[in-house]
């Protein structure tokens, strides 16, 4: 999680965790209590926050956060669920929106909303129960926070993920797929490791993760580019994965490595040796996969008569003699033997892990890095006249944002990009360039946006085919 912080304390007053109610009201009732408790709330955590705004008011921040969390309280038959999914319902589509219009604003990820979802949740908790509800306040607060904040956290992943692919290749072209690929690959590598029981160090399981999470990224992201040999080159891969290990830079503590692996340990370096191993193998196994010569198969004869063509028994008489003296496992694509100490030293996919002798793993370096030289070589930073996407020749020209983009100095976008109103609830909301507003719907796919400018302007914003 990103933090216990998010949780806050319960703002004094009349909005605290009330009693419960021996006398039914009304869904008219509950609802305009909901929102008046969470103006209380929600305007006590803008508080703390305000002074990093400088576009909108204290009453803006607080009337968009409140209506939010109050369309999400106002889901038909909520109170006819059992307390878990009114919680999970109001948490997700209230953050819906919330991530959608608030998560490029400074204070986004500081802002304590979880009392003030936790607020309205317990409101329709107590009236499904009509006053009595079988669970503890506490116990909803705990589930509600949680909920919150592991939303905040995927969050902040894809906007990691999304950073690091910007940072890496500036075709914009490239990017959603490259994003695509990286996103959508890191639970089901996450998954698979937890479910590897064998006792490994934390370090190693950082490597685990780190290769398997490469690897299935970068397959997809081989099948889904064109030209894809001239975009991801072992230099362009290791890049992406520095920026995905410190996606806001060095200094920054977040990555994009699992907590759970790195809570003791602390995250890898940029500058980590490892992901220039890793990467060279993966690159050697899918050179040897496409080099590997394919088994030959032998001709039937037609008609469904099942035997073999006379004119080639001689043939194949030799065929099997050959097999004969071939070991079965060169049969196979090249394995660990085949790429010598390389391998070796480092595993093959599918092997088994070596396991670090306990006196070793004390006194080695979990977090191995690059000589200076070879680091410098690796640098994120772009040098004069480097193509980021590995082809060389000029450099890319400096683009400074959308100057009409609500994202500011966060923009993705450029001068010429068309405009993208977002519309909320049929009311028109804040305007942003078409890279912002594409990158925001790789998150929340559920975002209404109208075209703002252009041939197309008052039209329904589509993502591109092929987009989720």
């Amino acid at each position: 999680m990103i933090g216990h912080q998010y949780r806050g304390s319960w703002p004094q007053g009349n909005h605290g965790p009330p009693h419960q109610r021996g006398r039914q009201v009304s869904q008219e009732q509950i609802l305009e209590r909901i929102h008046g408790n969470l103006y209380s709330i929600v305007g006590e955590a803008v508080d703390d926050v305000k002074v990093e705004e400088d576009k909108w008011s204290r009453t803006e921040i607080v009337k968009r956060i409140v209506g939010y969390i109050y369309k999400a309280a106002k889901t038909p038959d909520l109170m006819h669920k059992p307390w878990q999914e009114i919680s999970k319902t109001i948490v997700h589509h209230g953050m819906g929106s919330y991530v959608s219009a608030c998560s490029e604003k400074p204070w986004f990820y500081q802002l304590a909303l979880g009392n003030a979802f936790t607020s309205a949740v317990w409101e329709l908790v107590q009236a499904s129960a009509r006053g009595r509800p079988q669970v503890h306040f506490q116990d909803v607060q705990d589930f509600v926070v949680r909920e919150f904040e592991q939303h905040l956290d995927k969050s902040l992943l894809t906007k990691a993920v999304w950073d690091a692919t910007m940072l890496t290749f500036k075709d914009r072209d490239i990017q959603p797929k490259i994003f695509k690929a990286v996103h959508n690959t890191y639970q089901p590598a996450l998954d698979e490791l937890l479910a590897d029981t064998r006792p490994i160090d934390d370090a190693r399981k950082v490597e685990t993760f780190t290769r398997r999470w490469m690897e299935t990224s970068m397959q997809r992201a081989w099948s889904a580019l064109e030209s894809a040999e001239q975009v991801l080159s072992t230099g362009q891969v290791i890049r992406l994965f520095q920026n995905l290990i410190a996606p806001f830079g060095e200094g920054h503590e977040y990555t994009c490595i699992p907590s759970m692996l790195v809570d003791q340990i602390g995250r890898p370096p940029r500058n980590w040796k490892f992901l220039r191993t890793a990467v060279s193998k993966m690159f050697e196994e899918w050179h040897a996969a496409q080099t590997a010569p394919q088994p030959s198969k032998r001709r039937k004869k037609g008609g469904g008569g099942g035997g073999e063509e006379p004119e080639e028994a001689e043939e194949q008489e030799a065929t099997r003699d050959e097999e004969e003296e071939v070991p079965a496992e060169e049969e196979n694509p090249p394995e660990e033997e085949e790429l010598g100490d390389f391998a070796a030293e480092n595993g093959t996919n599918g092997a088994k892990e070596e396991v670090l002798e306990e006196e070793d793993a004390e006194l080695k370096d979990p977090w191995e890095t690059l000589e200076p030289e070879d680091a410098e070589l690796e640098d994120l930073d772009v040098k004069d006249g480097e193509d980021l996407n590995g082809a060389g020749g000029e450099a890319l020209p400096e683009e400074n944002g959308h100057p009409e983009c609500t994202s500011a100095g966060d923009c993705l976008g450029a001068p010429s990009d068309g405009l993208v109103r977002h519309m909320i609830e049929g009311e028109d909301g804040d305007v942003y360039c078409e890279a912002c507003w594409h990158s925001f719907m790789f998150h929340n796919p559920d975002l209404e946006g109208l075209w703002e400018d252009g041939d197309q302007a008052g039209q329904r914003y589509e993502a591109p085919p092929g987009d989720p």
